[in-house]
């Protein structure tokens, strides 16, 4: 357990990290009195009694959003991401002139606003906030939220997948960064705060079909993934169209559970094979938001009206603010 304040001393008694800790400790003392408590007591009340522990946890679309599937899932030891956004660097974290650093921490105060306040990272702020030059991928993020949950990073690193779906490490994040292989993975090691071991790997690249049939390295990856469950959330609705079928069929066969909100697999999808699952529903559903409004589902709204729902007692997802959020856990029979 490195002590931040011996082995960064030159950053941690630089001005703008001290601003940073200040300012970012208050904000997230408050979320923590309040969304993380709503969410511990969803899982304790709620997920923990009808989710089959498995021990990986399958999140595509992540984005550097580990915060959410560790509430979620605390009994995975392993957690599997998926998103566009690069894995990123540590390049500017050696620059310790002053303007730099303040550079840096309010490139991560900004990255980080639209999870803290909507419960999900847009794909277009990311796409923007992950390619600046202080801030320049998920690692930054997702160092950021292990830490505040409480868990100790034993070891980073980056890698590729070769063609059978196996690692391949690089000597640091720059060379993978260099490189640019059609999947960029980044892997940490870490202790969670009850000491257990984990692992959490997140890999940088396209899950479309196209580009899922041309890489042979992760599609392999895939193929080897074995007891596990799925959370989805904030998912552009990707997996409602045709094109996102290889990842969608990955989850519907394998997943024990699904916990997802109206933006990921579409319910009709649930009933292909003749698969059984059984539903739990919380919250409203209404109508997407009017940027997917044409994806509103009537086989979802009446499900609802027939079976009826739990309350949630908190918003996620993308009708967050207007509170007609929604969650489904599908249990496979």
């Amino acid at each position: 357990n490195l002590d931040s304040s011996t082995y960064f001393s030159d950053i941690t008694s630089n001005k703008g990290y001290k601003s940073f800790r200040m300012q970012f400790s208050k904000r997230w003392t408050n979320f923590d009195t309040t969304r993380i408590r709503q969410l511990t007591g969803f899982y304790e009340q709620e997920l923990k009694l009808q989710v089959k522990p498995e021990p990986v946890l399958f999140y595509p679309f992540s984005g550097p959003d580990f915060l959410y599937p560790s509430l979620f899932f605390p009994e995975a030891s392993q957690y599997v991401l998926i998103g566009l956004e690069p894995v990123g660097t540590f390049s500017a974290l050696p620059n310790t002139q002053s303007d730099s650093l303040v550079n840096y921490f309010k490139q991560v105060n900004t990255s980080i606003n639209a999870l803290l306040q909507f419960s999900f990272f847009r794909t277009n702020s990311m796409e923007k906030d992950l390619k600046s030059k202080e801030v320049d991928g998920v690692v930054h993020l997702i160092f950021l939220f292990l830490n505040r949950t409480g868990n100790q990073i034993v070891s980073a690193n980056s890698f590729s997948l070769d063609s059978l779906g196996h690692k391949v490490y690089f000597s640091s994040f720059d060379s993978l960064k260099q490189t640019d292989p059609k999947t960029s993975g980044l892997e940490i090691v870490f202790l969670s705060p009850k000491n257990e071991k984990k692992e959490l790997n997140y890999f940088s690249l396209n899950a479309s079909d196209a580009g899922l049939r041309k890489n042979k390295g992760f599609s392999a990856y895939l193929s080897q993934m074995k007891q596990f469950n799925t959370y989805l959330k904030g998912a552009s609705y990707l997996l409602h169209k045709p094109y996102f079928s290889i990842i969608r069929k990955t989850i519907l066969n394998g997943s024990s559970t699904v916990v997802q909100d109206d933006s990921g697999i579409a319910l009709h999808y649930f009933g292909d094979n003749n698969q059984r699952w059984d539903y739990q529903l919380y919250g409203s559903y209404t109508k997407p938001i009017s940027m997917f409004s044409k994806l509103y589902q009537a086989d979802l709204d009446s499900l609802y009206r027939l079976k009826g729902s739990k309350t949630l007692g908190f918003g996620i997802g993308y009708n967050f603010k207007d509170k007609n959020s929604n969650l489904m856990v599908a249990v496979h029979q």
